[in-house]
């Protein structure tokens, strides 16, 4: 077996809500996904005069969300629409990289 076999097969371990994970609505689907927020001590980054730039990467399992996200599309995020700016594939996992202007 080698190390990617095993990591693919210790998904549940990182996607355990017990452990790194929790609960969200992805596109109207409840998944456990890991977020890591980029802000700035916890508020958005400035992005115009009123408005703020929420960025998100999620770490979601290939399998569970069940298909490629396109770049420059939108997903919903917990009834936050998003655009998806970049989707990586690592070891099983999407990392998906989305973005939201709110005033």
């Amino acid at each position: 077996m080698s190390l990617k076999d095993v990591i693919l097969a210790d998904l549940d371990v990182f996607l355990n809500t017990d452990e790194f994970a929790d609960e969200h609505i992805l596109e109207g689907k409840k998944i456990r996904l890991i977020i890591a927020a980029d802000t700035l001590n916890g508020t958005p980054l400035p992005h115009a005069e009123g408005v703020s730039l929420w960025r998100k990467v999620i770490h979601v399992s290939c399998t569970g969300l069940g298909y490629r996200p396109n770049e420059g599309g939108l997903m919903d995020l917990d009834d936050q629409m998003y655009e998806v700016v970049n989707v990586d594939e690592q070891d099983g996992f999407y990392v998906i990289t989305l973005e939201a202007n709110v005033m």
